[in-house]
């Protein structure tokens, strides 16, 4: 994982790009059929771009993606244990695809000689997208030999706050530590033969990357 990010004590501007691991929490990652999502550690690649506009105090906006892939074993068994007419069940799923457009307020601490922490509150929204699954199930009793899951998207306001640890090695470059927790309330629509479904889910991830700093202007 690769973090190349232009940021500068001196300056008044910087500009980030970020490569990760993004960690689902919360019922996001939870195994259950009613509110959770099955989803698995994954990845996440971002830019962000800023301007220090008083002393510490300065505002950011980023924007990213991330990709989380499903347990489809855990979620193929919890459907066989909730339908006493299914005797086993085949799954293949997309990752669930979020797509993040945050800015916000940042103030950086000066902690000791050449190590900076920073400090984000971010707001913007999600542009969310749940994964195509194909299902092949084996009944007790006929039943149909397949099934799919078509995706559905959704836009939804979004919050969380980030950290950003950063060392300066020469005046020009740093290394840093960067992570965020973000959430969103999401709601997907989905066409069945009795009408539109809806299920909401609530979309919180941990992202966490390393990388390099590099001052601009």
């Amino acid at each position: 994982m690769i973090t190349i990010t232009a940021f500068a004590q001196s300056s008044k501007a910087y500009l980030e790009l970020n490569t990760g691991l993004s960690l689902p929490v919360f019922t996001y990652s939870s195994n259950n059929l009613e509110s959770g999502c099955f989803t698995q550690p994954g990845f996440t690649v971002s830019a962000e771009t800023g301007i220090w506009l008083y002393k510490k105090w300065g505002f950011s906006i980023l924007s990213g993606l991330q990709l989380h892939s499903v347990d489809v074993g855990l979620l193929g068994w919890e459907k066989i244990q909730a339908d006493p007419f299914l005797k086993d069940l085949y799954i293949r799923s997309d990752p669930y695809r979020i797509i993040h457009i945050m800015a916000g307020p940042e103030y950086a601490f000066q902690i000791i000689d050449k190590l900076e922490l920073d400090i984000q509150i971010l707001a913007g929204v999600f542009f969310s997208r749940t994964p195509y699954q194909l299902y092949k199930p084996t009944y007790y009793m006929v039943g149909p030999e397949y099934y799919e899951i078509t995706s559905s998207k959704d836009i939804s306001f979004a919050y969380g706050g980030g950290l950003r640890l950063n060392y300066a090695i020469t005046p020009c470059y740093d290394l840093s530590l960067k992570s965020d927790l973000l959430t969103s309330n999401a709601a997907f629509d989905f066409s069945t033969s009795t009408g539109i479904r809806t299920e909401y889910r609530t979309i919180s991830m941990v992202n966490i990357s390393v990388g390099l700093v590099l001052h601009l202007f």
